[in-house]
């Protein structure tokens, strides 16, 4: 029977092995394929890699297991598998560390979805997912479980209270990454985040992947001392680079043994790699590691001193938009604009000058359309904005973009001077021009407002301070015709406390789902500038009906248009035109603003702004919904 990990540990310091993913990829699996499927599909590759660590040295086998949990197999459609490939990958990880003293460790990654409130998992559903895993790993009999490359100290958590409801016994070290300044990607202090996992249940806790020996190593000293279990460390061979094609990683053996003995000095517990390590690094490190005994730490006393925050400066707001937003008695309009397939501009910057010239108050500016290539929505409100001077709004999605890029783009819409943006969640790949582009989706719709808000309050999704705030004003989606509109309610009520601080909708041709909608008390908490497309003829009518989900027109508004069609194409325009300006106005009695969508039929939002503008005040905008703050 193998020794437990932690008696093991109050004496001696342990190898770990090195990296899985990266070795297998050098020996022949396919980057962009998930690993843990080759435990089942070439189990001789992996079962070679095993049989090389422990050649090597090491004392901890780590099972091929790291992306086997449903959500990451389901993207390459081997979730129905799930249970197959963890109980093969322990089992060859089983046959190669025959004997006593090499012990195997079930290896549980993230679930590569966000939790709530920056992504699409709760609490419940994560626990659910981690245990699926976990009871299989604890059925082939593991030595320990090894949570790591965690970057949510709340996923993290949630992965270990997983296990320890499953298992009390089950020795668990959790390790997360962090950058060179000792905080995870979500701002999270190192001391802050192990303790918060050896609170959790973890035996042991660590550092991975991402930095490379030494900055791990200069992380490593904030924290050992600060914890009261034994600490890993298992960086990366330094930072990746690419040559002639391939990763590379530039850490060599000999500089991983100097180090090895650096961190066997300053009191880690195990020592080991990840990215970019192998079997020869893990062989040079055994010389420093194996045998040794555990240095003394004397624990210190965490102490935290929180920053005074920044008063915000005060500024003379410059968007025309933002103020007529902030106004209750102000009507605000807006008109959507198309970018370009390639790189002219010119049919967006004439049609946003005619539109300036109607007295249109922005300019939207859409974000990829139907998943179809276009020219970055930012980059033509930005066009707009400096030939025309009319204020834009750039749809934004996290369809494409990762929180990094998110991020970014955000501050460089900002900087360029932009002052409103609407979020979507983007049209499905599989229409579009690229059916086979993968999605990225890091944040849902309400992670990504509650990014943007943090960057309007001067700080990154990591916590850090930007310096100059943003300002933008955040617009939401939203839809009124929604066929339950007690859920499209909870939707909307859950954007706004995200961050939205107006709302944009879809088409709308039912006035009385319109008084429905604005019944709700949630649907006057913020401005709302409801959609018109004024109908071109009787078959983009049908159209909307029957193949845009989400969008209702009443058998009425068809039947006019069926009448018009049948004396001509003529009639069917000018019958179009009439249902549209009945529906601005009843929208003007009910909403701030209407939201035009011509599909570049300026002369449309010409004939309708004309008729709005000699209409007398709706008697709701005495008082209306608050403007934005």
């Amino acid at each position: 029977m193998k020794h437990d990990i932690r008696e093991r540990l109050k004496t001696n310091v342990l190898l770990a092995d090195g990296a899985m993913g990266t070795l297998l990829v050098s020996r022949g699996a396919a980057p962009e394929s998930p690993r843990a499927p080759l435990s089942i599909a070439q189990p001789e590759l992996v079962r070679e890699v095993y049989d090389d660590y422990v050649e090597a040295g090491t004392q901890i086998l780590t099972t091929n297991t790291w992306d086997a949990n449903r959500v990451k197999l389901a993207k390459f459609d081997w979730a129905d598998s799930l249970e197959k490939i963890n109980r093969a990958s322990v089992r060859l990880a089983h046959e190669a560390a025959a004997g006593e003293y090499v012990l195997v460790a079930g290896n549980v990654g993230p679930l590569g979805q966000l939790v709530k409130p920056y992504g699409p998992l709760t609490k419940a559903m994560v626990r659910e997912l981690f245990s699926e895993q976990i009871r299989i790993l604890l059925e082939e009999k593991v030595d320990l479980l090894l949570f790591e490359t965690f970057s949510s100290r709340l996923e993290a958590i949630e992965a270990v209270k997983a296990a320890r409801d499953l298992s009390k016994e089950i020795p668990i070290l959790a390790s997360m990454t962090f950058l060179a300044d000792g905080k995870t990607t979500f701002g999270t202090e190192v001391v802050e985040a192990l303790s918060a996992l050896e609170e959790a249940g973890a035996d042991i806790v660590g550092l991975n992947c991402t930095i490379g020996p030494q900055e791990t190593l200069e992380v490593f000293q904030k924290v050992v001392s600060r914890v009261g279990v034994p600490v890993a460390a298992m960086p990366n061979a330094g930072y990746p680079w690419n040559v002639s094609g391939r990763t590379v990683y530039p850490a060599t053996p000999d500089y991983f043994r100097e180090v090895a003995h650096d961190f066997v000095k300053a009191g880690a517990a195990i020592v080991g790699g990840c990215c970019g390590t192998t079997p020869a690094h893990v062989a040079a490190m055994a010389k420093e590691v194996v045998g040794k005994r555990r240095v003394a730490v004397e624990r210190v006393a965490r102490a935290f001193v929180s920053a005074p925050a920044a008063p915000a400066a005060e500024s003379l707001e410059t968007s025309l938009l933002k103020r007529k937003l902030a106004d209750p008695k102000a009507l605000v309009v807006t008109v959507e604009i198309e970018p370009p397939k390639g790189t002219d501009t010119t049919a967006a910057l004439d049609g946003a000058q005619l539109l300036r010239g109607y007295g249109v108050d922005a300019v939207n500016v859409t974000d990829n359309p139907m998943a179809r290539l276009r020219m970055s929505s930012i980059a033509v409100a930005h066009m707009i904005r400096h030939e025309t001077g009319v204020d834009t709004v750039f749809h934004f999605s996290p369809r494409d973009r990762n929180v990094l890029s998110i991020q970014s783009d955000l501050l460089g819409a900002a900087g360029l001077g932009i002052k409103a943006l609407l979020v979507v969640g983007g049209d499905p790949l599989k229409i579009g021009d690229y059916p086979q582009g993968r999605h990225v989706g890091e944040v849902d719709t309400l992670g990504l407002l509650r990014i943007v808000r943090g960057l309007n309050s001067g700080v990154d999704l990591a916590g850090s301070p930007i310096g100059t705030s943003t300002s933008f004003a955040i617009a939401c989606a939203a839809n009124p015709a929604a066929p339950d509109l007690d859920v499209e309610i909870s939707k909307l009520a859950a954007k706004i406390e995200a961050g939205a601080t107006f709302a944009q909708t879809q088409p709308v041709y039912d006035v009385a789902a319109l008084d429905r909608f604005f019944a709700r008390p949630e649907a006057r908490l913020i401005p709302v500038l409801v959609g018109l497309i004024p109908p071109r003829n009787l078959k983009q009518a049908l159209y909307f009906a029957n193949e845009v989900p989400g969008m209702v027109v009443p058998e009425a508004i068809l039947n006019r248009m069926r009448r018009a069609a049948e004396k001509g194409p003529e009639f069917e325009a000018e019958e179009g035109m009439a249902i549209g300006l009945e529906l601005a106005k009843a929208i003007v009695e009910r909403a701030r603003g209407l939201h035009l969508m011509p599909m570049a039929r300026y002369d449309v939002v010409k004939r309708i702004l004309a008729v709005l503008q000699s209409r007398e005040e709706p008697a709701h905008l005495a008082d209306g919904p608050e403007g934005v703050q």
